[in-house]
């Protein structure tokens, strides 16, 4: 299986990978490969190009610490380094970069997620690796507390999400079938255990992926006073109540040929909005409201993406932030409402109620 993952590195070559956070306010941050990072403060602000720290040379993924959204943090697989940095108006300021000599793990496919002190970068076949950072500056520590650790039982993790400081959500390629899933880590200082698994039916596996840092197999949490539900992208779009059990639920609704490939969620808003690849070319952006029942979602529509192959996608304010394979921008579309949703309902029904009143009116000319 690790050959697999080996030839697979050797017969795909690297793109610029576009990866997009986002704070809950709309300020989005996107990693660009080896054109960097851009900031943007909103759709109709200017996007910033942000200047390389010294001796980086690109930045595949990135994350915005929700504990504290000034906090951003960027992944380089070409320096195997790993930078903080500080949202200062229109700017990044760096904070501190480290792994120059920890030699930490990013290929063939690796993400980074940022929470609460834990930075987690998911290395691929060579495991994962913590950090610790504080939660106020940002300074990373200097030593990683877990470095290159592949003792889940797994072949690989090409990304990685975390819900809390202390449990992580790694996209897995496992031993075994169904092959990919979700293997959820517990953290405890240098200790990492497997404590819970979620495999997925129909997995893409290894199609639609993009090196370094764009594995179509993404995970987004969404908290509730009762629950803790993971939205998962990869081909079908499932959900999993993590305080439940084990099972997972395949969201109804997508379109024929749709294979989502990217996942995330608004919080404030309650909407999931899942980035994907059609069949018939382009992409689709679909919203679902997690309002009433986030164990069900409905879906409140989708949007096309002409022309272009979604990456990532992130969620603030009232947008949708994405960028795709071929531009280094980042683009918006609107958040739908549940209003507009229950407005489009409204007026389906008063459609069928004007064919049901023209049917019956026939039915009594022809007695």
């Amino acid at each position: 299986m690790i050959l697999q993952w080996f030839f697979l590195s050797l017969s795909l070559s690297f793109v610029k990978a576009k990866n997009v956070a986002m704070t809950s306010s709309g300020i989005a941050v996107a990693a660009n490969g080896g054109d960097g990072l851009i900031l943007q403060q909103s759709a109709s602000d200017p996007a910033i190009q942000q200047p390389f720290p010294t001796g980086i040379q690109s930045f595949d993924d990135v994350s915005i610490d929700a504990g504290n959204e000034a906090l951003v943090f960027a992944l380089s697989t070409t320096s195997q380094r790993v930078c903080s940095f500080n949202i200062s108006g229109e700017d990044l300021t760096l904070v501190n970069c480290v792994g120059e000599e920890d030699n930490f793990g990013v290929a063939p496919f690796c993400g980074v997620s940022a929470l609460n002190s834990t930075l987690i970068i998911s290395g691929g076949t060579r495991g994962l690796t913590i950090y610790q950072y504080n939660t106020g500056s940002g300074v990373i520590s200097d030593s990683p507390s877990v470095l290159n650790n592949l003792g889940l039982g797994a072949i690989g993790h090409p990304d990685v999400v975390l819900v809390n400081a202390g449990l992580a959500a790694l996209s897995t390629d496992f031993n075994g079938t169904p092959r990919f899933g979700t293997l959820m880590a517990s953290i405890q200082g240098s200790n990492v255990n497997n404590v819970q698994e979620f495999r997925v039916e129909d997995s893409l596996e290894f199609d639609l992926t993009i090196r370094p840092a764009n594995f179509p197999l993404v995970n987004a949490i969404y908290e509730t006073e009762t629950g803790t539900y993971m939205y998962t992208a990869n081909g079908p779009m499932l959900v999993q109540d993590l305080k439940s059990d084990s099972t997972s639920n395949t969201l109804s609704g997508a379109p024929t040929g749709f294979s989502a490939v990217t996942v995330a969620v608004n919080t404030v808003k309650k909407i999931a909005v899942f980035g994907g690849v059609s069949a018939s070319g382009g992409s689709q952006i679909l919203f679902y409201d997690l309002s009433v029942d986030p164990r069900n979602p409905s879906l409140m529509g989708s949007v096309p993406v002409s022309g272009q192959r979604i990456t990532s996608i992130a969620s603030g304010g009232d947008v949708a932030a994405y960028t795709t394979e071929n531009l280094a921008t980042i683009q918006y579309e609107k958040l739908l409402t549940s209003t507009q949703n229950s407005s489009s309902a409204v007026q389906s029904l008063h459609r069928l109620a004007l064919l049901f009143a023209v049917v019956l009116q026939m039915n009594l000319l022809m007695l």
